[in-house]
């Protein structure tokens, strides 16, 4: 793990990448969210990468998240853009 020394505006840019993924990931998969312990949980496993904060989740969690977001998208509770 490296450690990098980023200005005040760069650590807020970055809480704020971090909250507006945490948010879509709220809207979403709410009940997904919720079982993996809450937004401050899925928050501290978040990583930066080249698109952006991403939680490093296992592929339990991610298809638990991809079903619940399909079955919400099925009964028109999630707005694909439109």
């Amino acid at each position: 793990m490296t450690s990098e020394t980023l200005t005040v505006e760069e650590a807020l840019l970055r809480a704020e990448q971090i909250d507006r993924n945490l948010d879509a990931f709220d809207e979403t998969a709410p009940k997904a969210v919720a079982a993996m312990g809450g937004r401050d949980v899925l928050a501290r496993s978040c990583e930066m990468t080249c698109i952006g904060p991403i939680p490093r989740i296992d592929a339990d969690a991610w298809q638990a998240m991809s079903d619940e977001y399909e079955g919400r998208r099925e009964h028109g509770a999630v707005n694909r853009g439109q």
